[in-house]
């Protein structure tokens, strides 16, 4: 299961829309910054399992959805497989975060026909699942972590993989305050498999100075405050999947301290 690496992404930065503003999100003296509503993360994906040989017709798809709004925290998995071996195991594997090893997730059973349909469901704070559902794994919890999937047989050969990196489909959205106690900030990321939209909004900077953004700890592009502190950062992706493989965005000023950070998704 090929994973893209993360250092690629920033090389393939285009900075589209670089705007220093007077009148965005100005923070008036000795007012500390306000809050600019909930957080959200809504992720989906779906993607189809490649055949990787080792048993001639087997195919699926998985889909992959988490929403995260305030506390509420839904997430759902439906791995769907067809045209394995009947009445046969095999085991589910997920690739977690940077781990290039797979973790065993657990073993299912396929049915006279080769089918088996795995429907793993976490709605948080005790509520049910609903019928036919399981339980999220541990591994797999939170799902926004699983870059890659892979149905292995008793041999522990892989049958069917996805690389959940490089989607069919995506829906990607991110907003966030990333305010402190000196520094109003918001940011913004939506994506699809053809665009991804970057918008990070800042003031209460030092005025007329350089500050740095920064992707997964590299610099990516130097930008410079207006007159009262301000800055607007607009972005696209050259590959707009890209954005999966952002684990972190942060701002720093000229001598590289850390002035706004935060963790991605």
């Amino acid at each position: 299961m090929k994973i893209s690496s993360k250092s690629n992404v920033l090389r393939r930065l285009i900075v589209v829309t670089l705007a220093v503003t007077a009148g965005v999100l100005v923070a008036k003296p000795g007012n500390k910054p306000h809050k600019h509503g909930t957080d959200i993360l809504h992720l989906s994906i779906r993607e189809s399992l490649s055949n990787e040989g080792v048993v001639s017709n087997a195919n699926g798809f998985v889909n992959l959805t988490e929403n995260q709004q305030g506390n509420a925290h839904h997430q759902e998995l439906d791995l769907l497989v067809k045209h394995l071996d009947a009445n046969t195991t095999y085991q589910l594997v997920a690739l977690v975060n940077d781990d290039t090893d797979g973790t065993a997730v657990g073993s299912f059973d396929t049915d006279a026909n080769g089918s088996a349909a795995l429907r793993y469901r976490d709605f948080g704070h005790g509520n049910g699942m609903g019928h036919g559902r399981l339980a999220l794994p541990a591994a797999l919890n939170p799902l926004s972590t699983v870059h890659g999937l892979s149905i292995n047989n008793s041999s522990n050969q892989t049958v069917l993989s996805a690389d959940l990196t490089s989607p069919n489909k995506l829906q990607y959205l991110i907003k966030r305050d990333l305010s402190t106690d000196t520094v109003e900030a918001t940011l913004r990321i939506k994506a699809t498999t053809s665009e991804t939209q970057f918008r990070l909004v800042a003031s209460g900077l030092a005025p007329t100075n350089d500050y740095f953004l920064v992707l997964n700890g590299g610099v990516v592009q130097t930008n410079s405050t207006s007159a009262n502190g301000s800055l607007l950062i607009k972005s696209l992706l050259e590959n707009p999947t890209d954005i999966l493989d952002v684990t972190s965005v942060a701002l720093w000023d000229s001598s590289s301290n850390v002035v706004l950070s935060t963790t991605l998704p």
